[in-house]
C-alpha cells in the first residue's frame, strides 16, 4: 500500500466515528479495500461501480462508489452499512451511494443528469459541522445529485482536469 500522507480529521457518519484518514492516489492504493468490499460482502443481485478522482490517479480523500441493482430498501441498507463500515476501519472514507434511478453519470458521454441515490445516514458529521445529506422517504435516506457537480465542472475548467468512464469492480 502507497500512503502518501494522512489526514487529520474527524469524520463522524451513523454509527462510526475516525479521526485519521488515508491520502489515497489511484486504485492501487486501495486494493485492501475493495478486496475487503468484494470478499466479505455478498453481491448477488448488486453490482458495485467506483468513479471520480480515484480513477485519475491524483491525490483524494475518498473512493466514490455507487451500488446498482435491485431494489429491496433492507438489503441496499445493509450494503450501505457494510461499504462504510469496511472504509472507516481501513481509515479509507468510501463515499458509496445506491441509485435509486438506476444509472451512473459518465462524464465522458453524459452532460447534464441528475440521479437519486440513497445513502447510508441522512446526517454526517465533519469535525464540528453537522450536514444533512439526505432525507428518510420509504426506508431508505434519499438525495438527488446534479452532474456534473460544480467542484467537478471548477477542477475541469482550472486544471484540465479529464474524469474517466465509471469502472465496474463487482
Amino acid at each position: 500500500m502507497n500512503i502518501y500522507c494522512m489526514k487529520k480529521q474527524t469524520i463522524r457518519y451513523g454509527k462510526f466515528t475516525n479521526s485519521t484518514w488515508q491520502t489515497i492516489n489511484g486504485l492501487a492504493s486501495v486494493e485492501h479495500v475493495i478486496a475487503r468490499i468484494k470478499d466479505e460482502i455478498d453481491w448477488k443481485g448488486y453490482s458495485l461501480w467506483v468513479h471520480g478522482s480515484i480513477l485519475n490517479d491524483v491525490d483524494t480523500h475518498d473512493i466514490d462508489l455507487t451500488i446498482m441493482g435491485v431494489f429491496i430498501p433492507q438489503r441496499i441498507n445493509q450494503l450501505l452499512e457494510a461499504i462504510v463500515k469496511i472504509g472507516f476501519q481501513e481509515q479509507v472514507y468510501c463515499d458509496v451511494k445506491f441509485s435509486i434511478s438506476n444509472q451512473l453519470y459518465d462524464p465522458t458521454k453524459d452532460s447534464v443528469k441528475t440521479i437519486r441515490y440513497a445513502c447510508y445516514q441522512p446526517k454526517i458529521q465533519f469535525d464540528d459541522a453537522t450536514y444533512t445529506a439526505a432525507e428518510s422517504i420509504g426506508g431508505l435516506y434519499v438525495k438527488e445529485v446534479q452532474f456534473p457537480m460544480p467542484k467537478t465542472i471548477g477542477k475541469t475548467m482550472r486544471e484540465g482536469f479529464v474524469y474517466k468512464r465509471p469502472l465496474r469492480l463487482v
